[in-house]
């Protein structure tokens, strides 16, 4: 059998464990893995990944390509975007729809997929945000055909009510009850809206940047991921907690799932790695995200969320705004569009100050980064290297080192708070379904290929 691709003497990480092995490619799936041999098989490309670490294709979960943000758009597009995350190592990421509070949820879908459709390198799927529940007719109904339609997540709000965003408590009630009832699952923003624009008004704009951390302090965090981690257990639902922020938000998922609360987390390397003395820098306003970066006392609950499994998945939450839309906000945070880049940078940052500085093993970042994602989103066939299971895959060279330049990186932003970092983890190679994204370094896809991904029933861990 000649094979399309075949991967030689690297040594993989998958399912916990950690081998060498060569993989061989057919048709975009795994055809077979096994052990290294020496010999060379038939096969119309041969790479040899003598001492390189061979990954699943990372899955991003939460990105925010082509985003809405009043009259314009976030500056990373479907085609830039995907690009940025190939070059990261992600061969899938997650998104969502952005239909106004109370509209269709598949038409919504529908939307995004007319956006996106031939305009992604990497496989992509969509999180259904549920806005306006209340003001659907049958809130049951249209979950439902979200979810035959592919999106089984949901994303709710506990902020943003100006934006008609933020979900009430008897709103989430109800999506639990009914995610419970179908076999899907809600993903939710935790910060306590009304103490966020209450603390906002109070500090803008008086105080710059510096009023950020100060109106959307840790509490506020902490307090909705309590909340709502209450109103699950009422209704018997799975939940997750997307971009935790606060070592005490850990600390609370903790103890929701030691009393049987189906609680699930994901984190994001610039809560990991990063604090609020970023915005103490000459250009701080630059990173300016909600939540906010923190006081470094947070950084090693989360590790240790993350290093004990209260914490089940990493994230990039990726959202690209030029310092140019960013300086509208003249020194009034609450004119300032909030997001940072962070697909590229996602894998690298947390292989460098995770798994190089001992705080996590390889195989627990592989999990968090592969295996997890594909389980918790219902995405079947990816996420593990096994026979059968697409060929997505991020090959990184362990001792090469990359300087992080915002100019260099695929990502529609003049900026990052990674600047000047010294990384490890950048892939050598990104591989989707067999097909060359990364090679040697460099952006090798010739066009976009990526496809919408149908998700199954979560799994919930």
């Amino acid at each position: 059998m000649i094979y399309d691709l075949a991967l030689l003497g690297g040594t993989a990480v998958s399912g916990g464990k950690v081998f060498l092995c060569d993989i061989l490619v057919s048709g975009g799936k795994i055809a077979s893995v096994r052990k290294h041999s020496g010999k060379k098989p038939q096969a119309k490309k041969i790479l040899d990944l003598s001492g390189m670490i061979v990954l699943p294709g990372i899955i991003d979960s939460h990105t925010h390509f082509h985003l809405r943000l009043g009259d314009g758009w976030s500056s990373d597009d479907f085609d830039n975007g995907s690009a940025a995350a190939a070059c990261g190592g992600i061969t899938t990421f997650i998104d969502y729809t952005g239909q106004p509070a109370g509209a269709d949820l598949v038409q919504g879908l529908e939307e995004r997929l007319e956006s996106a459709e031939g305009r992604t390198y990497t496989d992509f799927s969509f999180h259904s945000q549920l806005t306006g529940l209340n003001l659907m007719k049958d809130h049951v109904k249209e979950m439902k055909a979200a979810v035959k339609a592919g999106m089984t997540t949901f994303k709710m709000f506990t902020a943003y009510a100006p934006r008609g965003l933020m979900g009430r408590d008897d709103e989430f009630y109800k999506a639990l009850e009914t995610t419970a009832d179908i076999g899907a699952l809600v993903c939710v923003h935790c910060e306590n809206g009304y103490i966020c624009d209450l603390l906002t008004d109070r500090y803008a704009p008086a105080l710059g940047i510096d009023a950020l951390p100060m109106s959307r302090p840790a509490f506020t965090e902490i307090e909705s991921v309590g909340r709502v981690a209450q109103i699950a257990a009422a209704t018997k639902a799975p939940v997750y907690f997307v971009h935790l922020s606060a070592g005490g938000s850990v600390a609370t998922v903790q103890a929701a799932r030691e009393t049987g609360i189906q609680a699930m987390a994901e984190t994001c390397p610039h809560y990991l790695c990063l604090s609020d003395m970023k915005y103490r820098e000459d250009e701080g306003w630059l990173y300016s995200c909600c939540p906010p970066f923190r006081g470094k006392e947070n950084n090693q609950p989360l590790w240790n969320g993350l290093d004990g499994g209260v914490i089940q998945s990493i994230a990039s939450d990726s959202c690209s705004i030029t310092r140019e839309m960013k300086s509208v906000w003249d020194n009034d945070i609450r004119k300032m569009p909030m997001g940072i880049p962070g697909s590229q940078t996602l894998m690298p940052s947390v292989y460098t100050f995770g798994v190089r500085t001992g705080k996590i093993t390889l195989e627990r970042m592989v999990e968090c980064f592969c295996e997890n994602p594909a389980r918790i989103m219902g995405i079947k066939n990816k996420g593990f290297i096994k026979k059968g299971y697409d060929a997505d895959f991020a090959v990184i060279d362990p001792f090469r080192s990359v300087k992080v330049d915002s100019r260099k990186l695929m990502h529609n932003a003049d900026y990052s708070v990674w600047q000047g970092t010294d990384m490890y983890g950048f892939p050598v190679h990104t591989i989707l379904r067999g097909r060359m994204l990364v090679e040697n370094g460099k952006f090798a896809a010739k066009k976009p290929n990526g496809k919408f991904i149908k998700r199954t029933t979560p799994e919930i861990l």
